[in-house]
């Protein structure tokens, strides 16, 4: 169940991905290496592969926020959960990566 026509959920986002959605993995802030771990924001959106109909994933139906991933370990769990045999992840502000979830590898992205 969508809760507007811009934004998703989790659960709605599986329904999507199983129809043809593909994943936009963006990144807000550059990413910084700190000991062993990398950190940084990154945010998802799930879009049609012609890049139509984006929709930004929230992290409830009560709240607007963008679901924000802070680590890139993080990052990389939650795509693996959605189906995505591959990740590439962007590390400078403002580029982007596309994921396609069950077995289709990654897509081009665009900086």
């Amino acid at each position: 169940m969508e809760i507007s026509p811009n934004v998703v959920t989790e659960e709605t986002l599986r329904g999507l991905l199983a129809e043809g959605y593909v994943l936009e993995v963006t990144c807000r802030d550059g990413a910084q290496k700190r000991h062993n771990s990398w950190y940084g924001s990154w945010v998802i959106k799930a879009m049609l592969p012609d890049s139509s109909s984006p929709k930004a994933l929230v992290t409830s139906r009560s709240l607007f926020k963008p679901r924000e991933f802070k680590t890139i370990v993080g990052l990389v769990s939650f795509l693996a959960d959605m189906g995505c045999r591959t990740a590439c992840i962007p590390l400078e502000q403002g580029a982007t990566e596309r994921h396609m979830a069950r077995g289709g590898g990654r897509l081009k992205g665009s900086a």
